[in-house]
């Protein structure tokens, strides 16, 4: 794992209701055609940005995050955006699942708790 900016942004955009972490983590997402590895650029407990994997929008995925001390967690998710970054890389969005899935959920919410100290508004 390796985290390298802790700090906490707010949502520039209306549509975001959770305070985003720009963090670097080890992911993998998984889809109907395999697995591909990834990187997460941020992170909100509603969803995140990755580097790398190539999902189209409205792609169902699983995503498997290394999250620090609570190690791997999986997480139903919905591609809701792909861009290119100006480094010319692939970037995809995803929302995480409402539901929580094998306490994924649960984990990434313990993870902003530790960074942020304290809870964080949804």
């Amino acid at each position: 794992m390796n985290e390298t900016v802790t700090e906490a942004t707010h949502g520039t955009a209306e549509r975001r209701r959770a305070e985003r972490l720009a963090v670097t983590l080890p992911a993998r997402v998984v889809g109907e055609d395999g697995v591909r590895s990834a990187e997460t650029v941020d992170i909100s407990e509603d969803g995140v940005l990755l580097s790398a994997a190539d999902f189209p929008p409205g792609t169902h995925v699983r995503l498997e995050i290394e999250l620090a001390e609570a190690g791997w967690r999986s997480l139903d998710a919905e591609v809701v955006r792909r861009e290119e970054a100006e480094n010319g890389d692939d970037r995809l969005a995803a929302r995480f699942a409402r539901i929580a899935t094998e306490g994924g959920r649960d984990a990434i919410q313990a993870f902003f708790e530790a960074r942020l100290g304290g809870p964080t508004a949804a």
